[in-house]
């Protein structure tokens, strides 16, 4: 499933494809580091690659950057090395995203001890954001995981769908 071809731009006659807004979660970093296996590793630098060419919109939030500071200090300075070579946009949450991020935890999609990644999809959501790229299969990148997040946001009154992928899904 190729994701990252873009939208067609919306001025009528113009053809040329605009690059589609992706949320990069915390686990997409984490794969960067040297000690990660290389079949994560090597497409989440590709994934990254993209994003610095122009490819893909990258954002990210202040919970990506507060998981982040969790990690063993020489670990955190090399994802942050990693962030700051790509200078995503950063997303804060409002009390919107947590009003949704609660709705999730409360349907039972993430548990409570996980609200981080209740966060992510919530900050996602609210901010338009056409993909959100992560590695977290048990939590967020899973099939029915997907469904269930865009069943509580249509429930929500939010319309468009969040596709949620690993970065080996969007690679161009």
């Amino acid at each position: 499933m190729l994701l990252g071809l873009g939208r067609l731009a919306s001025m009528p006659g113009e053809y040329k494809k605009q690059p589609l807004r992706v949320y990069v979660e915390t686990s997409v970093w984490g794969m960067t580091l040297p000690s990660q296996p290389r079949a994560l590793r090597e497409p989440s630098k590709q994934f990254l690659r993209q994003c610095r060419i122009g490819l893909f919109v990258p954002y990210i939030s202040s919970v990506v950057l507060q998981e982040i500071a969790r990690a063993s200090a020489r670990d955190a300075d090399q994802m942050v090395v990693e962030i700051n070579r790509l200078a995503p946009v950063e997303l804060t949450p409002s009390a919107e995203v947590e009003q949704l991020a609660a709705e999730y935890v409360k349907a039972g999609i993430v548990p409570s001890r996980k609200r981080d990644d209740a966060r992510h999809v919530a900050l996602a959501t609210v901010s338009s954001m056409e993909i959100l790229v992560s590695w977290n299969h048990r939590h967020l990148a899973n099939k029915r995981k997907k469904e269930l997040f865009n069943a509580v946001n249509k429930l929500a009154g939010r319309t468009q769908p969040l596709e949620i992928c690993t970065p080996f899904e969007v690679l161009q």
